[in-house]
């Protein structure tokens, strides 16, 4: 068998005991209530091991697998439950998390992709709300920031939400969140700049691009 054959084996069996692991904790957590989307308590979790694992979250928010892409959205939504990230010489790195082992994978830019923007109300308030392709809601609060960052020259939106994980706006969103918000021309170090401002949970949050 030569050295491939055996790391893609590895890689079979780690998928296999992580796909496992995690569809017995997602058993453990059905209820008959209301189906919302659970994510489990990652951050009391201490796992011992840790191993790579050929999967990649790529650009276009696609998850791939040994060059395959995963086409099974239950799946995905299912690691994407357990994405774990943590700094290491500067740099995130990016792992997929069980009691017992981590995980590490490789992200092209964010784990989490947004495409959607809603207005929710709640105590009279009303609320900016962002909903991930995984199926996790994100409010806009003090909390939940915007912010511009750039990425290979692209200057892109993103908010940091569960765990330090980043999700970027994908198109679509950004385009309907700019129709809730108003854009405003202010003064700064007497030049002028373009803002974003967005009402939410009555508080304005302003958001301006990168000079």
């Amino acid at each position: 068998m030569t050295e491939h054959e055996l790391k893609s084996n590895k890689n079979n069996e780690l998928t296999k005991t992580l796909t496992q692991d995690l569809q017995k904790l997602a058993a453990d957590g059905v209820s008959d209530d209301k189906p919302v989307r659970k994510i489990p308590p990652l951050e009391r979790w201490q796992p011992e091991r840790s191993s790579p694992i050929d999967i990649e979250i790529r650009d276009n928010g696609e998850w791939w697998h040994e060059g395959t892409k995963m086409t099974r959205q239950s799946l995905v939504d299912l690691f994407a439950s357990v994405l774990w990230v943590e700094m290491h010489d500067g740099q995130k790195v990016h792992y997929l998390k069980t009691p017992t082992d981590k995980y590490q994978i490789r992200v092209a830019d964010a784990p989490l992709f947004i495409n959607q923007v809603d207005q929710v109300s709640e105590d009279g308030q009303l609320w900016i709300e962002f909903g991930t392709t995984n199926g996790d809601r994100i409010r806009l609060d003090d909390d939940h920031t915007l912010y511009f960052k750039a990425y290979q020259g692209e200057e892109r939106l993103y908010i940091d939400t569960r765990f330090g994980l980043s999700a970027r706006l994908m198109n679509n969103a950004m385009y309907h969140l700019i129709e809730m918000g108003e854009l405003v021309q202010i003064s700064e170090d007497k030049q002028n700049k373009t803002v974003l401002k967005l009402s939410s949970g009555g508080k304005i949050h302003q958001i301006d691009q990168h000079a």
